[in-house]
């Protein structure tokens, strides 16, 4: 039987995979969803067919009972060389599981179980275990140049020109999940298949700028104190891979242009000057009017500053990227940007 340690999640299970030897339980998880559901099913694949409800059950949730799992893995395969349970957002490796602990050395080596979980904690016992027993495999976010390949081999697939340069925006534009950039580089393919190129502005006619158009929902939500939207925004930002720092820039960036706004406004500027002043496109300027104008110019000023006074925190070392990101966020939600006398 193959046994891994944590690692590489890709090296690990292509090797196992193209060699037919499997380890007798699993643990998959990581920061890229996109791979995680891609490897969990291609193990599966190699291992049995998925439409045999004789011998492969799926248990989903924190409702999943250890019982039922251990029942249905405890029984010989029915007619083929394996059982397979696969098991996903349990949370047994964050809160553990004590009947799992027991049963897991004890299952009959034609029976192979794969965990499949967001949250887990490699100090509890059932983590060390599987760690012990079978193979670690943790998949986490490509760096933009993995991913401009990656993206790259799709349009070469159907011989479609993209330059490097195009690429990165597209990533910039888009965010680095997987996922999201699959979808959008699928919706060009199709734009460009008859013309065989993909350019700049064929991607801002086409791709939703899943990031900033939630930067902009965020900062709608705090100038309405909606603090649970704030929030759920930010963790959907950390959801798509994008980094505390570059959250807090993007928050940072989107006030400095609301004062320019404002400062405009509130000299008489035109609204239908103000798209060329500041570079906005058509379709944004009177969401960014209406957002300027739900501020007063000195809320904007101390948001600006907030913002910046946590950079500073964060680039000399006295705090965290996340904990200042989110301790800004909070505070703009409770103040406005003004900080209170105490």
């Amino acid at each position: 039987m193959a046994k891994k340690e944590k690692a590489n999640g890709m090296a690990i299970l292509n090797e196992q995979i193209n060699k037919k030897e499997f380890s007798r339980v699993y643990l998959l998880g990581g920061t890229e969803p996109y791979l995680i559901y891609q490897y969990r099913d291609k193990l599966i694949a190699a291992m049995i067919n998925p439409n045999d409800t004789m011998n492969f059950i799926t248990y989903k949730g924190e409702n999943s009972k250890p019982e039922d799992i251990i029942e249905f893995a405890d029984t010989m395969p029915f007619f083929t060389e394996r059982r397979v349970v696969l098991v996903e957002n349990s949370n047994f490796f964050k809160n553990g599981c004590e009947k799992l602990e027991e049963a897991l050395d004890g299952l009959p080596d034609t029976t192979v179980l794969i965990f499949v979980e967001k949250n887990i904690d490699n100090r509890k016992k059932l983590s060390k275990l599987v760690a012990q027993l079978g193979t670690v495999a943790m998949f986490d976010a490509p760096d933009s140049e993995m991913l401009a390949v990656w993206l790259n081999g799709m349009f070469v697939e159907d011989q479609i020109a993209i330059s490097g340069a195009t690429l990165r925006y597209l990533i910039d534009r888009v965010g680095t999940s997987m996922n999201l950039l699959k979808n959008e580089a699928d919706k060009l393919r199709s734009y460009a298949v008859e013309k065989g190129s993909v350019s700049k502005e064929d991607i801002d006619l086409l791709c939703v700028n899943q990031v900033e158009d939630k930067i902009f929902d965020m900062i709608d939500a705090i100038s309405e104190k909606k603090q649970q939207k704030a929030m759920e925004l930010y963790d959907d930002l950390l959801y798509l891979q994008e980094a505390p720092m570059k959250i807090l820039v993007l928050i940072t960036r989107n006030f400095m242009q609301l004062l320019k706004i404002r400062f405009a406004l509130d000299t008489g500027t035109p609204e239908g000057q103000i798209a060329s002043a500041f570079g906005i496109r058509p379709y944004f300027v009177k969401k960014y009017i209406a957002q300027a104008r739900s501020f007063t110019k000195e809320q904007l000023l101390s948001c600006v500053r907030l913002c910046q006074e946590a950079d500073t925190s964060i680039k000399t070392g006295k705090m965290r990227d996340k904990l200042a990101t989110e301790m800004v966020i909070l505070e703009l939600l409770l103040h406005g940007g003004e900080k209170q006398e105490v």
